[in-house]
């Protein structure tokens, strides 16, 4: 299952057991000509209906990853941070500085996303799909690195550049687990595609993110349903955009 030399955003191809269960949405070229539509309600309301049979495979890996993800945060705080830069660096410093050392979890965190597009899109998910572009790192790792320093340039600038590359890049990720692009390109594609509907994104993912920051209130319990279906959400988005993963 490998993509056409000569066209990186090409799926692979699905097997045959498969196929006949694939939704396949929007596709890339539709996407970046702003060929695609949703309102809020329906990508809410499928992204629930999906939560049933995503919870297991979902909470394994990520129990998993947020360990790791702990982990580095107190190797970080506790050593690297007062090492490089000081016992007291400024707020902005030390909270660019984090988000850099975040980027190196996004293969990690990129596998729950993907984890997502492939349950939106009519196919099977387990928890150590999660951990299967341990082997695009390097890119991703980039990207993240990338769309951060961008993302806090546009903040310190103007602010409002800053959140609407924080949307625009939404979907960067994605792109690089399902094609075998360089990060340059999938932020681009992400970029250009959400900015034809890129307040109709944004309405949606600050919808999603309220809820399911109101849902934490109730003691965390309801997080166990809906923080999936937050990132249910976003692999319902992606699939209207750009498609299934795989096609029949």
């Amino acid at each position: 299952m490998t993509n056409d030399a000569r066209n990186p955003y090409e799926p692979p191809r699905a097997p045959l057991e498969v196929a006949a269960t694939i939704r396949q949405g929007g596709s890339v070229e539709d996407a970046l000509a702003g060929r695609y539509d949703f309102t809020a309600g329906e990508v809410m309301s499928e992204a629930w209906d999906l939560v049933n049979g995503f919870k297991a495979p979902f909470w394994v890996a990520a129990l998993i990853i947020g360990a790791l993800f702990v982990a580095l945060q107190l190797v970080w705080g506790e050593i690297v941070s007062p090492w490089l830069l000081g016992p007291q660096p400024l707020e902005v410093v030390e909270s660019f500085a984090s988000s850099l050392v975040d980027a190196l979890m996004a293969p990690l965190f990129v596998g729950l996303t993907a984890m997502a597009v492939r349950r939106a899109s009519g196919l099977p998910v387990s928890a150590p799909m999660a951990f299967i572009y341990l082997n695009k790192a390097s890119v991703m790792i980039a990207a993240a690195i990338l769309t951060t320093l961008f993302t806090y340039a546009g903040l310190v600038l103007l602010i409002l550049p800053g959140i609407y590359l924080s949307i625009a890049y939404t979907m960067t990720m994605p792109l690089l687990a399902f094609y075998d692009v360089r990060p340059w390109a999938a932020m681009e594609a992400s970029r250009k595609a959400i900015t034809h509907k890129w307040f109709s994104v944004f309405g949606l993912l600050l919808l999603a993110g309220v809820l399911t920051g109101l849902s934490a209130a109730a003691f965390l319990i309801p997080l166990i349903w809906t923080l999936p279906w937050m990132v249910l959400v976003i692999g319902v988005l992606y699939r209207k955009m750009f498609g299934a993963p795989f096609r029949s």
